[in-house]
């Protein structure tokens, strides 16, 4: 695992969180993390499939320009609202049967939200930090309890 802190100039970095946390960005209801019943987020997917899935999949640009990689499988955006406690989504891995898959994990916010790895490796939510890791280390999203939300850019690809 590789975490980046500020990994994109500040301006860039400014424009992206502004347009992203705006009060009319489309957000699409998910009713469940991983498992049925575990929790419930919002999403938005800019590419999968080999094709992109959205106009504004331009909004991944500054960041897989920064990434080594010879094909992008998926581009998504999460946004999970406050919670009064916190609560660890189901462990998973993103892409199923894809061998040397990486994911690499952009938050747009500071919040006590985190990624939890089943190796108790715990990497907290910090605006403008990634972190990178192999796709078969299974891990958990669990949800933050200070802001009205946290949102980050997860990306797959090998």
């Amino acid at each position: 695992m590789k975490i980046q802190e500020n990994f994109l100039n500040e301006n860039i970095f400014k424009n992206l969180q502004k347009i992203i946390m705006s009060d009319d960005f489309p957000w699409y209801y998910q009713n469940k993390v991983v498992d049925v019943n575990d929790d419930f987020f919002f999403s938005h997917i800019l590419y999968m499939d080999d094709r992109q899935k959205s106009d504004l999949f331009y909004l991944c640009h500054p960041i897989i320009g920064k990434i080594n990689f010879t094909k992008i499988l998926r581009v998504k955006l999460n946004c999970y609202t406050r919670k009064e406690n916190h609560i660890k989504h189901g462990w998973h891995t993103d892409q199923v049967n894809t061998p040397n898959a990486k994911v690499a994990l952009f938050s747009f916010n500071t919040n006590n939200g985190y990624t939890l790895f089943k190796n108790n490796d715990k990497v907290v939510s910090k605006e403008n930090t990634i972190i990178f890791f192999d796709n078969d280390q299974e891990h958990a999203s669990v949800s933050q309890t200070d802001k009205f939300l946290r949102i980050n850019m997860n990306i797959n690809y090998v």
